[in-house]
């Protein structure tokens, strides 16, 4: 009777993954996600109905009607939900009001795996929002049983139907509450657990490490250029490559393209010294594994940057997948908190336990960190150069959830962010030759 289901992503390649229409069946598109049973790999029904219906152009050759990265999130919240039903033996046919009322009961009440704290107000409202779009799509269908009532609301895109379901989640109101940043002694200490500097010090200056792991790397990009885990994970070896940082100023930036939410391109401004070392890594750790996993499995190099370097060479030189960043991330949070604990000064162990340490952080804290540097050099409209950055298609999305947090913050922990950015805007480097 249980579901037990994982998820499956369509690629390019799989001709034989199809949409059925009838009597034809199109090739699914690269990125779309769906739900399988473990058992026996068959689709579970009716989550790949809902799938298609939303995520899926209207074509003979349909497309992603999103990015992949939200076909992906909410594949990830129907997986949970079907694992909520496993949990008490039910179908999506049994659903009604008082099962998902329990529903929204456990997205309340659980730990994340990741923080090992309660879900954020965001991540229950997203979840809740997936959950119930299946069940209004399985409601017109006429697939459940004791159906939960549906009502009409307007919207900017005209007039739905919702699930009629009173429950009680967590407020969204104070966007202050969404907002992490760490502090400069939390980054460092985080990083360093993450993998070796890429740079180290040598006679006064400073430069790239012979090695160092790709999670170090990938946090690296979080925190000096405000990337998302999904943008990091997504970035190509072959955009670094070519990137042209010969002669330049190791502390000056070149932008790099990067594909965010709704598939939106813009131009993120990198360090150079990280793109040197991001190379070293692309022509060093990288291609070895690419080159085991081409000689044992036969299989073409995917062009990922970031690869997993296992012992098993059935998933060495795989690309590293956000929620695989996240463990890694979440270990080396808690070996930072378990290092902290052992020293004498438990001030700093507290006030460390107390902070939110997630991967967004990291972004969070280089959106805070670049707006108050650029207005303490001048900078009048400094929110406008964190808004292109960052990605945000509205100035007012940058100032509700950055302006509002950034004076509490910076009072909190001035001297600190002072003595931390003035250490990286004067420190020399000396990029070693044979790292590009």
């Amino acid at each position: 009777m249980a579901y037990d289901v994982e998820i499956c992503t369509a690629h390019a390649v799989t001709s034989q993954a199809t949409v059925t229409t009838g009597e034809q069946g199109v090739p699914l598109p690269k990125g779309f996600c769906f739900l399988v049973s473990r058992s026996d790999g068959s689709l579970v029904q009716p989550a790949f109905e809902f799938f298609a219906d939303s995520h899926l152009t209207i074509d003979r050759n349909p497309k992603l009607a999103c990015s992949k990265n939200t076909t992906a999130a909410v594949a990830a919240d129907l997986t949970d939900f079907h694992h909520f039903l496993d949990a008490r033996k039910k179908r999506v046919s049994d659903v009604d009001e008082q099962l998902l009322k329990a529903y929204a009961d456990t997205l309340t009440d659980l730990d994340s795996a990741v923080t090992l704290e309660k879900f954020a107000a965001a991540t229950i409202h997203r979840r809740w929002s997936t959950v119930t779009k299946l069940v209004a799509f399985c409601v017109k269908r006429g697939y459940l049983r004791k159906p939960p009532a549906l009502l009409s609301k307007q919207t900017k895109r005209g007039t739905v139907q919702v699930l009629d379901v009173d429950v009680n989640l967590p407020g969204l109101n104070d966007a202050d509450e969404l907002i992490t940043a760490l502090h400069p002694e939390t980054v460092v200490g985080v990083l360093d657990e993450l993998g070796p500097n890429p740079v180290v010090e040598r006679n006064g200056l400073v430069e790239l490490a012979l090695a160092t792991t790709a999670q170090r790397l990938m946090a690296e990009l979080c925190y000096h250029a405000g990337l998302r885990r999904s943008e990091v994970c997504d970035l190509h070896a072959i955009t670094v490559l070519k990137t042209r940082t010969e002669g330049r100023d190791p502390l000056s930036a070149v932008a790099i393209p990067v594909v965010g939410k709704g598939n939106k391109k813009r131009n993120v401004p990198v360090p150079v010294w990280l793109l040197e070392a991001l190379k070293c890594y692309a022509k060093g750790t990288r291609q070895a594994l690419i080159d085991l996993r081409l000689r044992y499995r036969k299989l073409e190099d995917h062009g990922a940057l970031f690869v997993l370097d296992v012992n098993d060479r059935r998933h060495a030189g795989s690309p590293i997948t956000p929620q695989t960043f996240d463990r890694h991330f979440a270990l080396a949070r808690d070996r930072l908190l378990k290092r902290l604990s052992k020293e004498p000064d438990l001030a700093r162990y507290e006030s460390t336990q107390r902070e939110r340490i997630t991967i967004h952080a990291l972004r969070h804290t280089f959106a805070l960190y670049t707006y108050m540097e650029k207005r303490a050099n001048g900078d009048m409209d400094a929110i406008k150069y964190v808004q292109s950055v960052l990605g945000h298609s509205l100035r007012e999305t940058t100032e509700s959830i950055y302006l509002r947090s950034a004076n509490a913050f910076e009072s909190e922990t001035r001297e600190s962010i002072r003595l931390h950015i003035e250490g990286q805007s004067f420190m020399q480097l000396s990029v070693a030759g044979g790292s590009a």
